[in-house]
Order: structure tokens, then sequence, then C-alpha cells
């Protein structure tokens, strides 16, 4: 391996390391008792090698935001001219429907909950590196097929958050209300199923 790649990979690696040592923290003492110096403990690394990967703790939660989020379905490569939207959309929804039932993300969020008061900048950084990109993809490919005359949606961010929501409000929110709620797969993909049905009904041309 040439030694800029083996450096790089190095890096990476490093890098990893960090995120899952400051995923461990922040969910076993919270966001404000974790310490940049307990992280690079954590991951065996430096003090000086977190912050060369991450400038803030802010910075660093963001980072796990983004991997947690990182989706393997990216909707604005989804549009084909021989792309059926329901079997599209549903390849969507159940890669969201597959992010929100990660046990990491629920337990990140209730993080964010707790310390929104006291820290605001995590729910931005939930919505800025984790969501936004998702939305900006799926926004990407609603503009796609509308140009190919097969949506009609005047409003496009508006059906976008229409369509995720459907599938939020049944499969993510219901479970920080009722302790031990779970949802099958089965559940999941019926919900999936009824929210394509839902929006294909509303907005297909």
């Amino acid at each position: 391996m040439p030694l800029e790649d083996y450096r790089k990979t190095v890096a990476e690696q490093k890098r990893q390391a960090i995120l899952d040592a400051a995923a461990t923290h922040f969910l076993a003492i919270g966001y404000e008792r974790t310490t940049l110096e307990m992280v690079a403990k954590e991951a065996s690394v430096s003090t000086a090698t977190v912050y060369k990967h991450f400038s803030t703790k802010r910075d660093l939660f963001g980072g796990i935001m983004e991997r947690v989020w990182e989706t393997k379905v990216n909707a604005a490569e989804l549009s084909t001219e021989d792309a059926e939207p329901e079997t599209t959309l549903m390849a969507i929804g159940r890669e969201y429907a597959r992010l929100l039932r990660d046990p990491k993300i629920e337990a990140l969020t209730r993080v964010i909950i707790a310390e929104a008061p006291r820290f605001p900048e995590l729910g931005e950084e939930l919505y800025r590196r984790g969501k936004e990109p998702y939305l900006t993809q799926l926004h990407v490919y609603l503009q796609r097929e509308i140009e190919q005359h097969r949506y009609q949606v005047q409003d496009v961010p508006l059906a976008a958050r229409q369509f995720l929501g459907m599938i939020n409000d049944v499969i993510f929110w219901p479970r920080f209300l009722v302790m031990g709620l779970t949802i099958s797969d089965a559940e999941a993909e019926h919900v999936v199923a009824e929210a394509v049905k839902t929006f294909l009904g509303r907005y297909k041309a």
C-alpha cells in the first residue's frame, strides 16, 4: 500500500474510533458531562488527534449524526425513465424506516431532547448533518420526476416532509411516549406502503 494511502487509512480508522468513543460517552453520561479528553482516552488517541478531526464538541456530535444517518439508498439517484414511482417511493420509504428504527438514532435523539434547553445547537446538528441531507436527496428525486411529468407538485419541500412525516409519526415518535414500544418489520412495511399510496394519490400525475 502506498504511504499516502496508508496514512489516509490510519486517519480514517482513528476518526471512526473517536466517533465510537464519543457515542459511548454521550449515551452513557450525556453531552454536557462528556469531554474531548474522555473521548480521546476511550479512543486511545491524543486529545490533539481528536481536535484534528473535530474542532469542537458540537462538531464531534454532528459527526455522529452524520454517520448514523448515513443512507444506503440515495433518493436522488433513483429517478430513471423506467423506474415506477411506487417502486422508487417504497425504496425511499423503507430506507427511511430503517434509519428511524436504528437504536442509536433513537438513543441519540433522547440525548438531544434531554439536553436541548442547555444546548439547542444539538438539534441543529441533528437536522443539518442528519436529516437535511436525506431531505435534499428526496427533493432532487421529486424535482426530476416532476420534470418527467410523473408528479404534479407545487411545493416540493412540503411534499417531501409530508411523505417522511407519514412514516415518522407512526414509526418514530410514539416510541418516545410509550416505553418499550417496538415496531416489527411487517408493521414498518405496512406503514411505508400506506404512506406511498397516500402520497401517490395526492401527487401522481
